[in-house]
């Protein structure tokens, strides 16, 4: 009897099949749309990533530090999405909802849409000419 070790021969798999699939498009400049959030131990800095944005990147991106976390590090959001929802809310999104999805050794690439509903009241004109 002999002894195999490593790979599986082409006669030991013969009976298998292999189907692979790949979606194939042409890399995006920005590499960013919206928001990058950086784990505690991902494999590159925010500091890197932000000269890397602002090379590459007109529309300015916003920083946002989340101190003592053990899992998330830095956050880098489009600086036009923050005129419309506070800071403090978004950062509170991404604690509640991401982070738990979250490695630290991960930097997510993530799409936000950001809906605001405005209301406001019309008032009489009590002048009348």
């Amino acid at each position: 009897m002999t002894e195999h070790s490593g790979a599986p021969t082409m006669a030991a798999v013969a009976n298998h099949r292999w189907t692979i699939s790949a979606e194939v498009m042409e890399y995006a400049i920005p590499p960013i749309r919206d928001m990058l959030i950086l784990g505690r131990n991902s494999p590159v800095g925010c500091i890197a990533l932000r000269r890397a944005l602002e090379l590459l990147i007109k529309s300015p991106y916003e920083h946002i530090e989340i101190p003592n976390d053990p899992v998330l590090s830095d956050v880098l959001v489009r600086s036009a999405l923050l005129r419309r929802v506070p800071k403090e809310e978004l950062i509170r999104f991404v604690l509640k909802d991401i982070r738990p999805m979250m490695g630290s050794e991960e930097v997510l690439h993530v799409t936000l849409e950001i809906k605001v509903q405005v209301q406001t009241r019309a008032h009489e004109d009590t002048q009348t000419g």
